[in-house]
C-alpha cells in the first residue's frame, strides 16, 4: 500500500512539473530516500522478530520513522500543490466548431477559425458573355475570435483570397449588458438584412441587388443592444448582429464607405464627415406560444451622410459579378461624377423560418448627389428582393444555415441534409443618372431571377450550386437591351 501511494504521488507530482527541468529529478530523489528508509525499517523490525524479547523501541528507529513521515507529508503537500495547479490549467477544446482555448475561470477564451471557398463559374450563353469561364478560390480565411474577463468580445480576420481588402473584420465589442454593448473597430454596419448574414451562411453563392447599395464594411463606433419580453432574460450577444433576442437596436457613427464600398485594411477617412446608421429589429411572436411564427424578424435600418467628393464603384450582377453601371462610362464632356452632398439610406426588411421553409426579404432607397463639374444630380436608386427556402431532408431551416441531422456518410446510407431555394432580385438606377453615365454603355434595370441547391455534407462542408438568369434595361448601343446573363456556379466550402 506504501509502494502504491509512494509511485501514485510521485506521478502525479511528476506529470504536473514535467515543464520543469528539477521536477522529474527531485521526484526520484525523493522516491529512493523514502525506499532507503523503508528498508532499513524492514530489517530492523526482522531482526526484532527474531528476538523472543519484546525489542523497544532504539533512537535509530524513532528517527527512521520520523524521516518517513516528513517525507511523505512533503509528498502530500507537492500533490496539493500540483493539484491546484491542475484546477488552473487552461482547458483545450477542438471540434466542428473550431479550435478553443478556455480559461479555468471560464472568463477568458481565444477561438481559432476559418473557411475556405472555391468556386467554379461557367457562362452560359458565350456568344454574349463578357466574361469567361473561370475556377478560383473566393474566400480562404483564419481568423481568432473570442472574448477576455467575461465581457470584452474582439474578432480579427483576414482574407487571403482576397484581392484588395484583405482585413474584413478587426473589432472589439464591449459586452457588459445586453441592453447596452459598445462595438468599434471594423465591421459590417447594420443596414442590409443579407449583409449581416454570415459569410458562409448564405443562401445564394452571393447575395442579391439590395445589398450592394449598403456598405461592405465601415470603421466606426456602434451602440447596441437587445430586449425580451417581460418575464424573460435577454441574451448577451456580440457582434453587429443580433437574432437571438426579441428586440434589438443598432445606432452607430462610421466613416462611410459608399455603395458597396469596403475600405481596404486601415485606409484612412478622406473627409471630416461621417455617417449615422441606425436598425431596429423585432421578433414580434417570440415566447407567445405560436411556433409557426417564432421565426418572424422584422425591421428598418436607414443611414444618413454627407460625403466629400467620394467615388463611385460599379454595380454587378450578383453571382457573375459583371458590370452593368459604370460610372467611368460618361457623355462626352463629363469627367468622372462623384458623391458629394446629403445621402441616405431606408431599408424596411423581414424574415420568416419556421421548420424546413426560410424566407427574406428587403427593400432600399439609396439617395445620393452625383456631381461631375458644375452638374449635380441627385440620384434615387432602388432595390429589392425575395428568396425562399426550403430543406427537403427535414431539418430545420435558419438564418444561420442549416445544421444536418445524419452527416453525410453514404456507406451508412446516411446523405445530409439538402435545401432547395429560388431567388428575384431588381435594381432600378435612376434616370438622372444617365445625363453624366452615358445609357449606350450602362444599364437602367437588371433583373435577376437565381435557383439553387445546397448539399449540406454536415454542419462544416458544403456543396452549393446556383443558376441565375439577369435580364437588363438599356446598356446597349442605340437604346437597345444589353444580352442577357445566364450561368451557372458552384461552391465547395469548408468553415468552421
Amino acid at each position: 500500500m506504501k509502494h502504491f501511494k509512494r509511485t501514485a504521488l510521485a506521478s502525479v507530482i511528476n506529470l504536473a512539473l514535467f515543464g520543469i527541468p528539477d521536477a522529474h529529478a527531485d521526484t526520484e530523489a525523493l522516491e529512493r530516500r523514502i525506499r532507503e528508509l523503508e528498508s532499513r525499517l524492514e530489517k530492523l523490525d526482522q531482526a526484532g522478530a527474531l528476538s523472543s524479547k519484546p525489542v523497544a523501541a532504539t533512537p535509530e528507529v524513532e528517527k527512521l520513522t520520523r524521516k518517513v513521515n516528513t517525507l511523505e507529508r512533503k509528498l502530500e503537500v507537492q500533490d496539493e500543490v500540483t493539484a491546484g495547479a491542475f484546477q488552473k490549467l487552461p482547458v483545450f477544446d477542438a471540434g466542428a466548431d473550431g479550435f478553443k482555448i478556455t480559461s479555468s475561470d471560464k472568463k477568458h477564451q481565444v477561438r481559432i477559425r476559418g473557411a475556405v471557398q472555391t468556386d467554379a463559374r461557367f457562362w452560359l450563353n458565350d456568344n454574349t458573355s463578357r466574361s469567361t469561364d473561370k475556377f478560383e478560390v473566393k474566400q480562404a480565411r483564419i481568423w481568432l475570435e473570442g472574448y477576455f474577463f467575461k465581457d470584452i468580445y474582439f474578432k480579427i480576420m483576414p482574407d487571403f483570397a482576397a484581392s484588395s481588402n484583405i482585413l474584413p473584420d478587426a473589432y472589439l465589442d464591449y459586452a457588459y449588458h445586453p441592453a447596452a454593448s459598445l462595438l468599434v473597430g471594423k465591421f459590417k454596419p447594420s443596414i442590409s438584412l443579407e449583409r449581416l448574414q454570415g459569410d458562409s451562411d448564405g443562401t445564394f453563392l452571393e447575395r442579391g441587388f439590395p445589398t450592394y447599395l449598403a456598405s461592405n464594411r465601415d470603421v466606426g463606433i456602434q451602440l447596441h443592444g437587445a430586449f425580451s419580453k417581460p418575464g424573460y432574460k435577454a441574451e448577451t450577444v456580440a457582434g453587429p448582429i443580433d437574432t437571438k433576442n426579441t428586440f434589438t437596436y443598432q445606432i452607430g457613427v462610421s466613416n462611410g464607405s459608399g455603395d458597396d464600398g469596403s475600405p481596404n485594411n486601415n485606409s484612412p477617412d478622406t473627409d471630416n464627415n461621417k455617417e449615422v446608421v441606425g436598425r431596429l429589429f423585432a421578433h414580434p411572436f417570440h415566447h407567445t406560444g405560436y411556433s409557426w411564427l417564432e421565426g418572424l424578424g422584422l425591421g428598418v435600418a436607414g443611414s444618413v451622410g454627407n460625403p466629400d467628393k467620394q467615388g463611385l464603384k460599379a454595380q454587378a450582377t450578383p453571382i457573375g459579378r459583371t458590370t452593368y453601371l459604370d460610372y467611368t462610362k460618361l457623355n462626352t464632356g463629363f469627367a468622372a461624377p462623384t458623391s458629394d452632398g446629403a445621402t441616405y439610406r431606408i431599408y424596411p426588411q423581414a424574415y420568416w423560418f419556421s421548420g424546413p421553409f426560410g424566407a427574406i426579404g428587403e427593400y432600399v432607397i439609396s439617395s445620393q448627389h452625383l456631381v461631375s463639374g458644375r452638374t449635380d444630380v441627385k440620384q434615387d436608386n432602388k432595390a429589392w428582393q425575395i428568396l425562399a427556402s426550403y430543406v427537403v431532408t427535414g431539418e430545420d431551416n435558419s438564418f444561420a444555415g442549416v445544421k444536418p441531422i445524419q452527416n453525410f456518410d453514404p456507406l451508412k446510407g446516411k446523405w445530409g441534409a439538402l435545401q432547395l431555394a429560388a431567388r428575384y432580385s431588381e435594381l432600378d438606377v435612376d434616370d438622372a443618372t444617365f445625363r453624366i453615365v452615358d445609357p449606350n454603355l450602362s444599364a437602367s434595370k437588371a433583373k435577376a431571377w437565381t435557383l439553387g441547391a445546397n448539399w449540406y455534407l454536415n454542419s462544416n462542408a458544403i456543396i452549393r450550386a446556383d443558376y441565375e438568369n439577369v435580364s437588363f434595361d438599356g446598356g446597349a448601343a442605340r437604346g437597345r437591351d444589353m444580352p442577357n446573363e445566364s450561368i451557372f456556379a458552384t461552391r465547395f466550402q469548408l468553415s468552421f
